[in-house]
C-alpha cells in the first residue's frame, strides 16, 4: 500500500512538473512573439491553443515540451533570448529573418539542428557550442559575426555534419593540421569572411566555392601556395601535377591572351545569334498573324455566303431570338472594339470552351477587326436588374495586369452575356492536375511561385480597389488563367456574388463560415457571407494545390487543407509537396514558406487570417529570395 502510494505520488509529481514546463515554454514563446513578431504573422498562437495549431511549433507528444521551431521568412525582429527557456528544443530554424541578438549555445544542450541564415545577428562566434553534444547541422551564413571560429570547442562535436559560416566577417586561421573538427563533417563552406593563413589538410576535400572571397587564406584545394618561413613574397600561383599553370611566365602571358581573343570571339557569336533568334521569332509571329487575319477574313467572306453556317446564334440552344433584342446596346468598356450590338457577337464564328458552374463559354472571332474573346452565356435566377447592372459597371472598371478584364455584357431577365478577353493558355487548374500520364510537361518549380504571386497581386488589387470592400466569391484554380506572357489573371469575379445558388457540399474551396451548418436557410437575403476572408481561405486552398499538386475538391476531415495539416503537424517533410517539385531539393527553403502562407491563409477564424496585400507581400518577399 505505502509502495503504490509513493507511485501515485512520484506520477502526480511528474505530471504537475511537465505541466509547469509546458506552460514555461509556452510563456516564452509569447514572450518572443511579443517582441519579434512586429508584422503580426503569428495570429495562431494562443496560450489556450493546443500546441498543434501554434504556426511553426512542435511539441512532445507525452511531454508537451517544445522540440521544434521552424520560423522562416516572417520578418521577425530583434531578440531570440525569451526562447533560451525552451531547454528541450532539438530543431531550431529561424532564417531569412531580421534577428539580431544570440545567447550562448549552452542554454540549448539538446540542439540538433540549428538554421539562424540570413539575420541580423553579430559579435563573436555564440559561445558555448562545446555543450551541444547532439549538434549535427549548425547554418549561421549571411550574418554579421566576427572575430575567430572556436575550433577547439567545434572539435567536442562528435556528430557535426554541416558547418556553414560563409558571408560574415570572421577572421583568424582554420587552425593547424593536426587540428580537425570532430565528426564527419559533409557539408562546409566559409566563402566571403576574412580568414588568413593556410587551409588544414582535413579540409582540401572541400571544393574551392568553400573558401573563396577569403584574401589571405591560401593552401590546397585553392590556387595560391603559402608563403615558407623565410620566404615573404605574396602567396603565389600554386603548381599542381600535370596543370596547365605549370607554364613559364611569357607562356602564361600568350595563354592569358589566346583565352581573351577565345572569349571575346565566343561573346560576338553570341551575340550574332542573339540577333538571328530574335529576328526570326519577330518573322514568325508576323506570319502567324497575318495567316490568322488571312483565315478570319475568310470566315467573314464564307459568313456573307451563308450567314447560319457557324455563328455564335446557332451555338446558343436556346436565348436570344432575332427580335429588337438582337440589336440591343450593349455596356461597353475600355477595350471593347469591333462590337457595340448583341447582333455583332451572335453572327460572328463561335466555338464552345467547356461548361462551368455560372455558365457555358465560347471564343468567338469578331470579323470586322480579327479580334478574338470569350463570350461567357449565363442562363441564372440574377438579383434585381439595377443591382447585376451596378456592379458589373464596378467589375468591367477593374484593369490590372493579373485580372481579367470584362470588355462587355449584355443582361436581360432571361440572360447575361459577358465578354472577356481570351486568354489562350487554360487555367491553373488544367496546368497543375491534366495530363498526369505518361507525356506530360511538368509544372517547374518557378513557374508555380510565378502563378501563385500574380493571383496574390490580382486578389490584393481587388480588395483593396476603392475601397468598395468588393470580394471574388468563388476564388478557384479554374479561375486563374494565364495570358500570353505567362501571367496569371483571376476571372469570373463575382459571378457567385450575382447568381442565387447554391454552395456545394463538395466544395473545397470554401471556407468554414460559409458551411451550410452555418448557413442553415440558403434562400435568404445574403445567406452566405461572403467576405474578402473567405477569398483569403480559398486563396490558401490554392497555393496547397500549387505546392501538392492535389486537387480540392471536398471539405471536412477529407479536405486538401485537412490532410496537409496533419502532414504538416506530424513533421515537415518532403511529403507534402508534389512529387514533381523533387528535383528542385535546393528550393525546400522557398517551398516551406510558401507552405507556411497557405497554412496562415487556412486558420478557421476568419478575424485571423491575414490580408491579401499582406499575403502578396509575404509571396513577394519569397519570390525575391527565389531570384537571387
Amino acid at each position: 500500500m505505502a509502495s503504490l502510494s509513493k507511485i501515485l505520488c512520484f506520477s502526480l509529481f511528474i505530471s504537475v512538473f511537465f505541466t509547469i514546463s509546458h506552460s514555461d515554454d509556452f510563456s516564452a514563446l509569447l514572450a518572443f512573439k511579443s517582441r519579434a513578431d512586429t508584422s503580426n504573422f503569428l495570429t495562431s498562437w494562443s496560450k489556450n491553443a493546443p500546441c498543434s495549431s501554434w504556426l511553426g511549433v512542435k511539441c512532445h507528444p507525452v511531454t508537451h515540451r517544445v522540440i521544434k521551431i521552424v520560423l522562416n521568412h516572417l520578418n521577425l525582429t530583434g531578440s531570440i533570448h525569451p526562447l533560451t527557456q525552451l531547454t528541450q528544443i532539438r530543431h531550431l530554424s529561424l532564417h531569412h529573418n531580421s534577428l539580431s541578438s544570440i545567447p550562448k549555445f549552452d542554454v540549448w544542450p539538446n540542439l540538433k539542428h540549428v538554421y539562424l541564415s540570413h539575420n541580423k545577428f553579430s559579435g563573436e562566434f555564440p559561445p558555448g557550442i562545446y555543450s551541444l553534444k547532439r549538434l549535427r547541422r549548425l547554418d549561421l551564413s549571411f550574418n554579421e559575426f566576427s572575430g575567430e571560429i572556436p575550433v577547439t570547442e567545434l572539435n567536442q562535436l562528435p556528430h557535426l555534419m554541416t558547418l556553414y559560416l560563409e558571408f560574415n566577417s570572421f577572421s583568424g586561421s582554420l587552425g593547424a593540421d593536426e587540428t580537425r573538427v570532430a565528426g564527419s563533417v559533409k557539408e562546409f563552406n566559409i566563402s566571403g569572411n576574412n580568414f588568413s593563413g593556410k587551409i588544414p589538410n582535413w579540409l582540401s576535400k572541400f571544393p574551392v566555392a568553400s573558401f573563396t572571397g577569403n584574401a589571405r587564406l591560401c593552401g590546397y584545394p585553392l590556387r595560391t601556395i603559402c608563403p615558407s618561413e623565410t620566404v615573404t613574397s605574396n602567396p603565389t600561383v600554386m603548381s599542381t601535377p600535370n596543370s596547365q599553370f605549370n607554364f613559364p611566365n611569357q607562356k602564361k602571358k600568350n595563354l592569358s591572351e589566346n583565352m581573351f581573343l577565345l572569349i571575346v570571339t565566343i561573346d560576338a557569336l553570341g551575340v550574332m545569334m542573339t540577333v538571328l533568334v530574335i529576328t526570326w521569332c519577330c518573322y514568325y509571329r508576323k506570319k502567324n498573324q497575318e495567316s490568322e487575319i488571312y483565315r478570319l477574313k475568310k470566315t467573314k467572306r464564307k459568313y456573307n455566303q451563308d450567314t447560319s453556317s457557324s455563328s455564335l446564334y446557332h451555338s446558343f440552344e436556346y436565348g436570344i431570338k432575332r427580335t429588337s433584342d438582337q440589336f440591343a446596346t450593349m455596356v461597353c468598356f475600355e477595350g471593347c472594339k469591333g462590337f457595340n450590338k448583341v447582333d455583332d457577337l451572335l453572327k460572328a464564328s463561335a466555338e464552345m470552351l467547356g461548361k462551368g458552374s455560372v455558365g457555358t463559354s465560347y471564343k468567338v472571332a469578331i470579323l470586322d477587326n480579327a479580334d478574338v474573346v470569350v463570350v461567357k452565356r449565363v442562363i441564372e435566377k440574377l438579383k434585381k436588374m439595377k443591382d447585376v447592372d451596378g456592379f458589373l459597371r464596378l467589375i468591367g472598371n477593374l484593369r490590372h495586369t493579373n485580372v481579367v478584364s470584362l470588355r462587355a455584357f449584355y443582361s436581360s431577365k432571361e440572360e447575361l452575356l459577358l465578354v472577356y478577353d481570351f486568354l489562350p493558355n487554360g487555367s491553373l487548374h488544367n496546368l497543375l492536375h491534366g495530363n498526369r500520364g505518361p507525356g506530360r510537361t511538368p509544372l517547374d518549380w518557378t513557374t508555380r511561385l510565378k502563378y501563385a504571386l500574380g493571383a496574390a497581386k490580382g486578389l490584393s488589387f481587388l480588395h483593396s480597389y476603392n475601397k468598395t470592400k468588393i470580394c471574388h466569391g468563388n476564388f478557384t484554380s479554374s479561375n486563374i488563367l494565364t495570358d500570353h506572357y505567362g501571367n496569371a489573371c483571376i476571372s469570373d469575379i463575382g459571378l457567385h456574388l450575382l447568381l442565387q445558388m447554391p454552395i456545394s457540399s463538395n466544395n473545397g474551396y470554401k471556407a468554414p463560415e460559409l458551411s451550410t451548418q452555418n448557413n442553415v436557410n440558403t434562400t435568404n437575403q445574403n445567406p452566405r457571407k461572403f467576405s474578402q476572408k473567405s477569398d483569403v481561405y480559398s486563396f490558401g486552398v490554392v497555393l496547397l494545390e500549387i505546392l501538392t499538386g492535389k486537387i480540392a475538391t471536398s471539405e471536412g476531415e477529407t479536405s486538401l487543407a485537412k490532410w496537409v495539416q496533419r502532414v504538416v503537424n506530424k513533421e515537415w517533410t518532403w511529403d507534402v509537396f508534389d512529387f514533381e517539385l523533387a528535383r528542385y531539393k535546393e528550393k525546400e527553403d522557398e517551398m516551406v514558406a510558401l507552405l507556411k502562407v497557405a497554412m496562415a491563409c487556412l486558420v478557421s477564424s476568419p478575424k485571423d487570417r491575414p490580408k491579401m496585400i499582406v499575403v502578396e507581400k509575404m509571396i513577394e518577399d519569397i519570390a525575391k529570395k527565389e531570384n537571387r
